[in-house]
């Protein structure tokens, strides 16, 4: 018996960004829900029961690490959550730590990316 797709929630205000998200997920495993704005992404995520979250750290509205906190309280530490930005430094990367989060830096590696989710979703039995 075949699994449904993964939920994934993809929140970035970039169209260039989502249509590479959409080519990397392609294929049947993952279902993508994308918001442009954190705003519309915390709503959405609150309306609809997702398995993981990618999160662009600098969009409109709420920030990702703001929605990555929200999601932090309400669905705890084990939620995976990914983080895709192209900052870096001590400061940042601890912040990213302190909230349990996976940090993918831009440019993003979008062929390693269904490899990642997978491996934090965990791969069903075979």
């Amino acid at each position: 018996m075949s699994r449904p797709p993964w939920r994934i929630l993809v929140a970035d205000d970039d169209p260039t960004a989502v249509l590479l998200f959409r080519a990397a997920l392609a294929g049947g495993d993952f279902l993508i829900e994308v918001a442009g704005d954190g705003d519309d992404a915390l709503a959405m995520f609150r309306q609809s029961a997702f398995d993981a979250a990618l999160l662009d750290v600098e969009m409109p509205g709420l920030d990702g690490t703001e929605v990555c906190a929200a999601i932090r309280q309400s669905h705890g530490p084990a939620f995976p959550v990914f983080l895709i930005t192209g900052r870096g430094g001590d400061a940042f990367l601890h912040r990213v730590r302190s909230l349990a989060a996976r940090h993918v830096e831009k440019p993003v590696d979008w062929a390693a990316l269904p490899g990642m989710l997978r491996e934090a979703l965990g791969e069903p039995p075979g």
